[in-house]
């Protein structure tokens, strides 16, 4: 097969011989009578009527005097098949203009092959659209993830599975829609761009307005806080879906820009909404996917059967054997294993996210504190709680509802609470609405809400996220990457404590010296972060820690691999998992993506060369080896040649970090802590 530009330029030139001697190889219509479908289910009644359909050559293949083409459109695929004999236009001689990917229109009768195919013997066959860029091997299809997601348009040619994917997910959405009007709600449209993001705690995008000279956000909401007023205008049952907007990380749960429901219910408390909901839940599954069993990463699960409820502050009691209402900011602090400086409501969060990893749900979560609901209506009996509860399944949170605060002076209270964070450097924190306020002292009646994101279609597909949407954010191609906008260098949550990693890591490998490996992988990781100023130089180092946790598991082609999977399961951030996968890029073809990617690519082969060359030394202690030494040993290619020297001289043309500062930098963090591996 030739390459593919020179491919293109041969199909450039059929283009314009189609031009010259038959007409436009882009005319502006065609003038179809059936779908492929359509054919093929009136086949025997067809005679020999003239059909005509259009769409995609897929398969072209010549025999003597015939021509057997496969068209395929929306609704199926059919040979057809070309005879100099009954061919009119064009002229035989001039099929050479066509290839696959190529679209047409096909004007025929049908007739039955000796095989006993259903065919169309053709007698027109008309240029709708030239494919200048050649198809990939329909078997293979794109390989590449990247360029799958850059080239979704062919990714989704190429598969039937993931067109079908995308028309359940319409689906979805449309069972959402239809139950949601069913029971009376009005759907309403509220403002995508707002001066005071509101109604969770998330980063915002900042945009500008520059007929009004102001910054505005992207909503982070489904229309939270304006629904609200809406219910304080008069309306009972409102919802909206649409597109939100989070300045967060990617991982393989979690995107910037999603679908999002929200609706809100006037005079209903969360006991009403939550049996509404579960009603909600179970129709969409049904109706999207004609059943109520998955497996869900490692879980399976039921929706059919009753819905627990779990205790929020019991459960973290019962697992981490702390009381987030009685203990201490510092016993919170010391309980996380967090170095970064968090708000209370933050650090509970943190300790329930390391709860909710084994639950399988479905099930309700309630009785959260207040602290981490600050829109929620407090319990009476229990005013350290509030109204609320989340959605568990297959270890996550996969909806969120509550009794709305509708005390103008306790939501005011709330957002100063909330406003003082921020200004302490929480930038996930509310901003003081003081409009809404205004619109709660007019009265708002009793109301509950609910939210819910396409994350609950991707865990149904048991896919990633990513995956399930159309067209994924991408960084264009050729755009030079700087520290500053690199995801891996601002702050994220690592999806893992480090102490739970190293309990894992120990479980999985056993040979000391890997372990050491390992240790000083991460050490040096934590280095290159402060280097780069990164926000959180612990999740650098979980990456270094965990990098070949599959190594003792695993055959040498499938390593890294096989761990990233592991780490994908087992809820660690995808800048995490993006790392371990492509520090064994040489193997799997995979080129480091972020500086923290690019880094362990480059750096963790230096652990295995400190090592050796302190071995070699008299004392064994890395703290008397010199930079000068360590050098020597790196130019001499027989000293421990199991190193691989091409990754590390790589760093300044990844990391933008010379060799010698590189080796500089590695070897003090190691010296530094000699005691730790």
């Amino acid at each position: 097969m030739a390459e593919p530009h020179a491919e293109r330029s041969v199909r450039l030139d059929k283009a314009k011989a189609y031009q010259a001697n038959i007409g436009s190889p882009y005319p502006s219509a065609s003038q179809r009578t059936h779908s492929v479908a359509g054919v093929l289910e009136q086949f025997a009644t067809l005679g020999d009527s003239p059909v005509t359909i259009a769409g995609r050559i897929r398969q072209w293949r010549e025999h003597g005097k015939l021509t057997f083409a496969h068209i395929e459109d929306v609704t199926g695929r059919v040979q057809v098949a070309v005879s100099r004999e009954t061919l009119v236009q064009p002229q035989y001689g001039n099929l050479k203009y066509f290839d696959v990917g190529d679209i047409v229109s096909v004007t025929g009768t049908a007739f039955t092959t000796h095989k006993g195919e259903q065919s169309i013997l053709a007698q027109r066959l008309i240029m709708l659209s030239k494919a200048i860029q050649p198809l990939p091997d329909e078997w293979y299809g794109l390989q590449d993830e990247e360029q799958r997601y850059r080239r979704r348009y062919v990714d989704m040619l190429l598969n039937s599975d993931l067109r079908d994917m995308f028309k359940k997910k319409a689906t979805f959405w449309n069972s959402i829609r239809q139950f949601l009007l069913g029971e009376g709600f009005t759907e309403v449209e509220t403002p995508v761009l707002e001066s005071t993001p509101g109604g969770a705690d998330a980063q915002p995008f900042i945009t500008h307005h520059n007929a009004l000279g102001i910054d505005l956000y992207l909503r982070i909401s489904m229309g939270e806080l304006w629904q609200k007023r809406l219910m304080v205008a008069g309306f009972e049952k409102t919802f909206e879906i649409g597109r939100q907007f989070r300045n967060e990380g990617v991982s393989y749960e979690h995107l910037q820009d999603y679908t999002q429901m929200e609706f809100y219910w006037a005079y209903a408390n969360y006991e009403d909404t939550m049996a509404l909901v579960e009603r909600l839940y179970k129709h969409v599954i049904t109706e999207t996917f004609g059943g109520l069993t998955f497996h869900i990463n490692d879980f399976d699960v039921n929706f059919d059967q009753a819905w627990p409820r779990l205790d929020y502050v019991t459960t973290i009691k019962d697992r981490l054997g702390i009381d987030v209402l009685t203990a201490s900011d510092a016993q919170l602090k010391a309980k996380c294993g967090s170095t970064e400086e968090l708000g209370r409501g933050r650090m509970i969060d943190l300790l329930w996210k390391q709860c909710r990893k084994s639950i399988a749900g479905p099930a309700f979560l309630v009785n959260h504190p207040v602290e981490v609901s600050p829109l929620a209506k407090r319990k009476v009996d229990q005013p350290g709680l509030v109204e609320r509860y989340q959605i568990i399944i297959a270890g996550s949170e996969l909806g969120n509802g509550y009794t709305e605060l509708n005390d103008p002076i306790d939501q005011a209270q709330r957002f100063e609470t909330q406003a003082a964070m921020r200004a302490a450097g929480d930038t996930e924190a509310q901003m003081h609405d003081q409009d809404f306020v205004e619109a709660l002292e007019y009265g708002m009646p009793p109301t509950s809400g609910f939210g819910m994101s396409e994350r609950l279609f991707s865990f149904l597909m048991n896919k990633p996220i990513r995956e399930c949407v159309l067209f994924p954010l991408l960084r264009p191609k050729h755009t030079p990457q700087s520290t500053e906008t690199d995801q891996s260098v601002q702050s994220f949550d690592p999806g893992i404590s480090r102490a739970e990693a190293w309990d894992w890591l120990q479980k999985e490998v056993k040979d000391p010296q890997l372990l050491k490996h390992m240790l000083a992988t991460e050490i040096i990781m934590q280095k290159f972060a402060e280097h780069f100023q990164a926000a959180n130089p612990t999740a650098w180092g979980i990456a270094g820690l965990l990098h070949d946790i599959d190594w003792e598991k695993t055959e040498p082609a499938q390593h890294s691999l096989v761990g990233a999977d592991w780490l994908v399961k087992r809820g660690v951030h995808t800048l995490i998992v993006d790392a371990v996968r492509e520090h064994n890029g040489d193997t799997h073809k995979l080129e480091p993506k972020t500086i923290m990617s690019k880094t362990m690519f480059c750096m963790e082969q230096v652990t295995g060369l400190i090592m050796a060359a302190t071995l070699v030394r008299p004392d064994k202690d890395v703290r008397g080896l010199q930079l000068s030494s360590l050098k020597k040993k790196f130019k001499d290619k027989a000293f421990a040649k199991g190193v691989q020297r091409k990754n590390i001289e790589r760093c300044q043309e990844l990391i933008g970090v010379s060799l010698d500062d590189a080796l500089t930098l590695c070897l003090q963090a190691m010296q530094a802590a000699y005691d730790r591996y």
